[in-house]
């Protein structure tokens, strides 16, 4: 089995759906990269870590269905304006974000 694996996913805030009938499976140790032009990428990313439910589909990480589990632990976000951190160095920012 899969450490990560994504069955079907879909995700639909409107119409067309944001991921539609999406496909992955990854072991342990595997690099993989999301690409493409309004393709789902932050969607689907947000699915993995939690942040959205998908509209239907499965998501299991480490052989567990994640797919209804929501964040309930504090949790912190990343900006992506670097600028908001400049000229801080990368390892001082994530400290105070930490």
């Amino acid at each position: 089995m899969a450490f990560l694996e994504l069955t079907n996913v879909r995700k639909a805030f409107a119409e067309p759906a944001a991921v539609d009938n999406f496909n992955l499976k990854a072991e342990t140790g595997e690099f993989i990269s999301f690409l493409g032009h309004r393709a789902g990428k932050t969607t689907t990313l947000r699915m993995i870590a939690g942040f959205e439910i998908p509209t239907s589909g499965t998501i299991v990480i480490d052989g567990k269905d994640m797919t209804t589990v929501r964040l309930t632990s504090a949790t912190s976000a990343w900006s992506s304006n670097p600028m908001l951190y400049s000229p801080t160095s990368p390892w001082r920012a994530t400290s105070v974000l930490a």
